[in-house]
């Protein structure tokens, strides 16, 4: 792959931008500071206007595969862990003023959200509800009376709560349309697909794990922010890992963004230290589902099958016209690699050197919540080819395949190209 056209990269979600194509720099993460939330990001509000259809084309078949929209902090024991950590130093004397303020607040957050850890809010419900009015807007011809609509989904109850919002929109738009879920344990294979062995062996693997080890160590550095909360150095050294507070501390810190809350952070961090620790970050789920050379650039595999079911059930529909919309819920563990192995734009690019990641890649951009890809059908009665748009985030993403009209592409192109790849 060529890498000088990696300098350009799908802005996706910069919505301060008025051009879909910049670099990430790190002037313009610490301008935009909220980006450092990385996959906890919210969903965009405001969209690019679409590019029309060759003349006579229009739309008729919708694939789509969805994350579930904004959750609080996926794990219940972190809210109880960060607390208790906090309540023990406060009882050895060893905080300092805002150590006991920030004590105060992870008490609310573990009162508050202990038994909510990795459910939906309601800010996620809005965002499925957002995305489904504005594909329904977008496409009406799909959507057409009494359109059957299949729809498959994790067991995750934030993904079928996304799934639920998600249609009822589309049903409160058109009453007759015919929708049928499904969610059990036999579609996960491919709905949230992550071989973790494989994962982590290539994550182990010294090609990988020494560049970025060295980044971590370079970048993470906890010792002012532990000085701010703590007055006892001596009950520090002997009772807390001060990196792994502080990355735990940056994950937490990052899902209030999902639920509005009113609580924050925002006395306890500097901005290098949110830029810093979203750069490993940025950096980890590049080399665990992105498309990295130092990894083999084998993640991407983990969304084979679900490729394979969405190019064959996009070919029934073409065939056979008895459904007009294939949905699917899942998770950013499934849409990353997906969004690799379709080699969609902003998504393939492959970097060595772990310290020009962020240049050419960003979660962020990829994987918000309620990300999304969209991959819409179009045809003509006057030509037989028929046509695909790949929208990412419901931006148009160009394909390394040639096109006169793109983003649009003739099907049976990609088809073939992305058999091809999965052989």
């Amino acid at each position: 792959m060529d890498l000088k056209r990696t300098k350009l990269i799908t802005m996706g979600l910069l919505l301060c931008s008025g051009t879909l194509f910049a670099q990430t720099t790190k002037e313009f993460m610490m301008d935009h500071i909220e980006y450092t939330a990385g996959n906890y990001t919210s969903y965009p509000t405001t969209f690019p206007k679409q590019t029309a259809a060759p003349k006579g084309y229009e739309p008729f078949y919708i694939s789509h595969y969805g994350r579930h929209g904004s959750r609080y902090h996926h794990t219940a024991a972190d809210y109880r862990n960060l607390y208790e950590m906090f309540a023990k130093a406060d009882s050895a004397n060893a905080l300092t003023a805002t150590g006991k303020s920030v004590k105060a607040r992870f008490e609310t957050m573990y009162q508050r959200y202990y038994d909510r850890a990795g459910d939906l809010t309601t800010k996620g419900v809005a965002q499925h509800r957002g995305i489904a009015d504005r594909m329904f807007h977008s496409f009406p011809q799909v959507f057409k009376k009494n359109s059957v609509v299949e729809v498959k989904v994790s067991t995750s109850v934030r993904c079928v709560m996304s799934m639920s919002a998600f249609c009822q929109e589309l049903k409160a738009l058109q009453p007759s349309l015919d929708i049928r879920a499904e969610s059990s344990k036999r579609l996960m294979y491919y709905i949230s697909n992550d071989p973790m062995e494989d994962k982590n062996r290539r994550l182990a693997d010294t090609a990988w794990s020494k560049p970025f080890g060295d980044l971590h160590y370079r970048l993470i550095h906890p010792s002012r922010m532990v000085n701010q909360l703590f007055k006892d150095m001596d009950y520090v050294a002997k009772n807390i890992d001060t990196i792994a507070f502080m990355r735990k501390f940056y994950e937490v810190k990052n899902s209030l963004v999902c639920d509005d809350s009113n609580i924050n952070f925002d006395d306890v961090w500097t901005k290098e230290e949110m830029y810093n620790n979203w750069v490993v970050q940025n950096a980890w789920w590049y080399g665990a589902y992105g498309p990295c050379p130092l990894t083999q650039n084998k993640s991407r595999f983990f969304a084979k099958d679900l490729l394979n079911i969405m190019v064959d059930e996009a070919d029934i529909a073409i065939q056979s016209g008895a459904v007009q919309a294939n949905l699917r819920f899942g998770h950013d563990i499934a849409i990353l690699p997906l969004t690799a192995l379709m080699e969609l734009q902003g998504c393939r690019d492959q970097v060595t050197n772990v310290d020009s990641i962020m240049n050419y890649w960003t979660e962020f951009r990829i994987i918000p919540m309620a990300a999304n890809v969209q991959m819409i059908f179009y045809r003509s009665k006057k030509s037989p080819d028929v046509l695909v748009k790949i929208m990412l985030n419901e931006r148009e993403v160009d394909l390394p395949l040639k096109s006169d009209v793109a983003p649009y592409y003739k099907w049976d192109e990609v088809r073939n190209y992305y058999k091809n790849l999965l052989k």
